[in-house]
């Protein structure tokens, strides 16, 4: 089963895509991503974008990757026979929380599955206008964007876990695997 809490840094690709039409994709990446789910239940999930992948293996994630633009999820279904949790991406913070990286509005979806490793999967389309408050960058949902707005796209990321320093999963034990790859 899925972990209820955790910080996990991920090796994902990106497909970014016309908003109006989410199939036409216009450009692929690399990226690290950090994955980290949180709340009582485990009800919240945020996937924040930490940088390009420069090496092409990616096994592990560098030690200094910090969020840069985050999404927010909500926890809509679990399935613990096949080790999922789907989440719904919200264009408005929940509550009164606290984020790393600059919050990205957004619609769609992540499913995260444990088969041996966390796996994710996301579908998700946003439009924002920018803008600062308090020397900090936000971005605001616009529910019907202009045609071809720069600020209006969709993901597509598909993302696998990669070990990571700054990793935390109750009950795992990073420290061992990081140690076995290095002498093994």
């Amino acid at each position: 089963m899925l972990a209820k809490a955790f910080v996990i840094a991920m090796a994902a690709d990106f497909a970014r895509s016309d908003y109006a039409k989410p199939t036409l994709i216009r450009s692929h990446s690399r990226e690290w991503l950090i994955a980290c789910r949180w709340g009582p239940e485990g009800e919240y999930l945020s996937i924040a974008t930490a940088g390009p992948i420069t090496e092409p293996p990616a096994l592990i994630a560098p030690q200094a990757i910090s969020p840069i633009h985050s999404l927010v999820g909500v926890l809509v279904s679990e399935s613990e026979s096949q080790s999922t949790s789907t989440f719904l991406l919200v264009r408005q913070m929940p509550g009164a929380i606290e984020l790393a990286g600059t919050f990205f509005p957004a619609d769609g979806y992540v499913l995260m599955q444990d088969r041996g490793d966390i796996h994710l999967v996301c579908k998700a389309r946003y439009s924002h206008s920018c803008g600062w408050l308090d020397g900090k960058e936000i971005r605001k949902d616009i529910p019907d964007p202009a045609p071809y707005s720069a600020e209006a796209m969709s993901w597509h990321i598909e993302a696998t876990r990669r070990d990571w320093i700054g990793e935390f999963i109750p009950g795992s034990r990073l420290p061992e695997r990081l140690a076995i790859r290095a002498t093994g």
